[in-house]
């Protein structure tokens, strides 16, 4: 497993994609509060962590089954994703949940690519036979970029949510490596 991808976008910006250090964890909370504000893309209305909180769960995560990584464009933090152990139990081991946020300005330009497969390949290395994660069935970008990447619907939560007095199915999906 490589520890970052680097990449020169079409549009010509300059991208990293890699495991997110202490100090990343402001970038990473106000990449995070931005998309949350939007009310549309993710369950919080606000970074559910303070900056000093995230930097002490990047500084303290157990890196062998967990990772949080940042997606760095022309040296600025737009984005990130977190992939976390299905949980604590010996029978929750073997699948992990990946989450991907990124800002507005970041989007449609292919970053949401090198994350998902930066973390499908981390993933993979560690051994994982399934990544799991839920969408908002009203997120179709983000929808129609987990079946390229080989992610299948496994079930809908209908109206699990309400947002913007309209009720939204939440949509889980998985890949199996």
């Amino acid at each position: 497993m490589r520890r970052g991808y680097r990449a020169l976008l079409k549009d010509g910006g300059e991208l990293i994609i890699r495991p997110a250090i202490p100090s990343d964890a402001r970038g990473f909370v106000e990449t995070w509060e931005a998309v949350s504000r939007e009310g549309i893309y993710l369950i919080n209305e606000h970074a559910p962590r303070t900056v000093i909180e995230q930097e002490n769960i990047i500084r303290y995560l157990d890196t062998s089954r967990n990772i949080i990584v940042v997606a760095v464009l022309d040296n600025r933090i737009v984005g990130g994703m977190a992939i976390f152990v299905g949980g604590m139990s010996p029978k929750c081991q073997a699948f992990c949940n990946l989450g991907i946020h990124l800002v507005k300005s970041a989007r449609g330009r292919g970053i949401g690519s090198y994350l998902l497969a930066y973390g499908i390949e981390w993933a993979a290395s560690k051994g994982y036979h399934k990544i799991c994660l839920s969408v908002f069935s009203t997120n179709i970008n983000a929808i129609r970029l987990y079946k390229k990447y080989g992610f299948v619907e496994e079930g809908i939560r209908r109206e699990q949510y309400l947002i913007n007095n309209m009720w939204v199915d939440e949509i889980l999906m998985a890949r199996f490596l």
